[in-house]
């Protein structure tokens, strides 16, 4: 048996992951762990689902670090995800993937295209809208495993 039953909602604006002991009747919101600030992780129950691509030098090695390691699914070499990169966004939004999500059901989109962050300055690494919430998934896959090594996500019932 899983012990685990595990619900994920992959929002537009935050997604959040929720759990239950199996058999359980209380359902628990996951803290998870993301850059507040530069070099700064700390625990909350929303994931705001947006990527910031900052530019060379915006950031200190090590800055991007959390405590586990992951490369970025979409091959971008730097990048935030959750409230770290919507804080960042806010100031240079041109860098910011939001919303990837309203992408997904576009019809005039190539979802697989990496177009976003959307009307970006060509030097800015561009990703897809499959690539970006793909991301966020993966975020709390590799969030979930290291809370959790004995238990990891991929086994748990979905």
């Amino acid at each position: 048996m899983k012990p685990w039953l595990v619900s994920i909602d992959l929002g537009t604006t935050n997604t959040v992951l929720a759990y239950a002991s199996t058999g359980a009747a209380e359902v628990e919101l996951f803290s998870i762990d993301q850059l507040v600030a530069p070099g700064e992780v700390a625990g909350a129950p929303l994931l705001p689902s947006n990527r910031y691509h900052p530019f060379e030098g915006e950031l200190a090695a090590g800055e991007l670090q959390l405590p586990w390691l992951q490369d970025d699914v979409a091959g971008v070499a730097q990048v935030a995800v959750g409230r770290l990169a919507r804080n960042l966004g806010a100031a240079t939004p041109g860098r910011l993937v939001a919303s990837a999500k309203s992408w997904l059901s576009h019809p005039g989109v190539d979802r697989m295209a990496p177009i976003l962050p959307w009307g970006s300055e060509p030097d800015v690494p561009k990703v897809s809208p499959v690539a970006a919430s793909a991301s966020y998934l993966a975020h709390l896959r590799a969030n979930w495993n290291t809370r959790f090594p004995e238990h990891p996500l991929e086994r748990q019932e979905l």
